[in-house]
């Protein structure tokens, strides 16, 4: 049968219309997502075809009802090239998507910071405005007394109040010449980040930040008032390490020497000599000694065979002598402050502190500590409570009414602390050869302030308070001294260089380490591991002396 021109052409149509619509889903009319083609070439998006997302094992197409088998094997995976571009086309659109999502979250961290960090820069503008105010109100009350009255009125809680806007233009910020910086301001600007703390703190223990700054920079130099001789060494080194003072002003010294010299050396005449008024004696090297606080004569004495020795110096008698210790190098001995019949001692890296009474032969009280000892501090004015350092790096507190263990500890230092010593009832410094000294809150376990400026890296170094101020060692030769307020020294004394055992006239240089510091009144002797010591004073600053007489 022969079609005509018209039926062929309607054909042709037809053919046509049939193909777009199989392009189509045949089920939801549209452009097939994710499309599937059956074998039967009918085509549905794959969610259409399956909705449940599920894949049973087999299926009818949904036009034709042709079985397909499995859906995976439904799928033709010879996609025709429209197949391959709508789906590219819906990954191109997926994409787009998600980096528009992505930049918004990005922004929208972006933001959240910008804002707080405002927000912080806007706290520390208005803390910036309030502490300025206080400080320009403070130098008119110091060059106006009319002002005084608003100073005395003016915090920095209520300063923000006052409507006082500093212009901060070149011409506020005053620059000092050379020739105009003075050894004060100096000392100022090397201890500044301290002062301020200090300033704005509000420190109660001084009067004002001036009375801060004379206290700490008041004294600018030692004066060498006398020498105190060590027997026996002029061919070899002499060891200074247990050097304590009474309440009577008598020196003890011990250290590799095998013998304990007692000293008087309140001297005024710096070309004055002192020897010993006695020896004491011992089988082997003495490394710590402790005057008892209430009965100046009682010495206790502990050595390197872990023998504690209690001596009447005035009957140059040992009253008492405790055994013991299980290791040797017995380091520390201590008198109980407020108990003048008890001491402690403990033994270098032995886990043991003992409690002794000098009417009993034995240790009334073992306290067994998990880790090895190596110093022990008593708290002043306390029968109780007593510190000790450990080679764990970490110093614990104790109480002998809880004496099963520690109290608590206090952790920061990165090496072993080899020095321990109270500083008030409140306030423990320690010593450690990670070349720092801390101040700790001996109550709330938190340290205070570190001192950096001194060397310890190796060995045991002097350490002592008096008043202010913290005197410690150094492994070159030299004194060091921090005020306790700042973190770095205010002074320093070098020793001069020791005789050489080679028989160098110029010395060993300054390859010594100063061991042993201890307050004589107003003085305080110091010796070095050559067996030198000096007996030494402050000398005040007269600038600053004549600035005191004011304050």
């Amino acid at each position: 049968m022969t079609l005509t021109t018209s039926e062929a052409s309607m054909a042709t149509a037809s053919s046509s219309s049939d193909h777009v619509m199989t392009s189509l889903c045949e089920l939801c009319l549209l452009n097939p997502e994710n499309p599937v083609r059956l074998p039967c070439s009918h085509i549905f998006c794959r969610d259409c075809f399956n909705p449940a997302g599920r894949e049973p094992i087999s299926c009818l197409c949904p036009t034709c009802k042709t079985p397909v088998g499995r859906p995976k094997s439904a799928v033709n995976t010879q996609s025709s090239l429209a197949d391959i571009e709508l789906e590219l086309e819906r990954l191109t659109r997926e994409k787009e998507k998600l980096l528009k999502s992505k930049q918004r979250e990005i922004k929208k961290m972006a933001l959240e910071f910008l804002n707080e960090c405002r927000n912080q820069k806007l706290i520390k503008l208005k803390r910036l405005k309030s502490e300025l105010m206080l400080v320009q109100n403070e130098i008119l009350a110091m060059t106006d007394e009319s002002a005084h009255k608003d100073v005395a009125n003016c915090s920095l809680q209520s300063a923000d109040k006052m409507n006082l806007s500093p212009n901060l233009n070149d011409n506020s910020i005053k620059f000092l010449a050379p020739e105009e910086i003075s050894n004060n301001h100096v000392n100022i600007l090397k201890n500044f980040p301290d002062l301020e703390n200090n300033y704005f703190a509000k420190n109660t223990k001084y009067k004002s930040i001036g009375h801060l700054i004379y206290n700490a920079f008041r004294y600018d130099s030692f004066v060498d008032v006398g020498q105190v001789t060590v027997p026996d060494t002029t061919n070899a080194s002499a060891y200074i390490y247990g050097m304590s003072t009474s309440s009577s002003k008598l020196l003890s010294v011990a250290g590799t020497l095998k013998t304990v010299n007692i000293y008087n050396p309140s001297v005024d005449d710096p070309l004055t000599v002192v020897y010993p008024l006695m020896k004491l004696p011992s089988n082997c090297f003495t490394w710590s000694t402790t005057w008892n606080p209430v009965s100046p004569n009682l010495l206790a004495v502990g050595d390197y065979n872990s023998e504690v020795k209690v001596w009447d110096v005035v009957g140059k008698v040992a009253i008492s002598t405790f055994n013991g210790h299980t290791t040797s190098k017995l380091l520390n001995v201590s008198w109980t402050p407020t108990k003048p019949q008890q001491l402690l001692s403990v033994a270098y890296e032995s886990a043991q502190i003992k409690v002794w009474r000098l009417n009993e032969r034995g240790s009334v009280l073992n306290i067994n500590v998990p880790d090895k000892l190596i110093m022990l501090s008593c708290k002043p004015q306390s029968p109780f409570h007593f510190a000790a350092s450990s080679v764990d790096r970490k110093i614990y507190s104790f109480d002998l009414r809880k004496a099963d263990r520690p109290v608590n500890k206090l952790a920061g230092h990165s090496k072993s602390v080899f020095q321990l010593k109270f500083y008030d009832s409140k306030t423990l410094i320690s010593a450690s050869v990670d070349g720092t000294l801390k101040q700790w809150s001996y109550d709330s376990c938190q340290c205070i302030r570190t001192y950096r400026g001194h060397q310890n890296t190796v060995k045991f170094i002097g350490l002592e308070v008096l008043d202010e101020y913290i005197l410690c060692g150094s492994e070159n030769n030299s004194l060091h001294v921090y005020h306790e307020a700042l973190s770095k020294p205010v002074m320093s004394h070098q020793f001069p260089p020791s005789p050489s055992l080679t028989g160098n006239p110029g010395g060993d240089g300054n390859d010594r380490l100063v061991s042993a510091i201890t307050g004589v009144g107003d003085s305080v002797c110091v010796a070095n591991d050559k067996g030198v010591i000096r007996i030494l004073k402050m000398g005040e600053d007269t600038k600053m002396k004549h600035f005191g007489s004011q304050c």
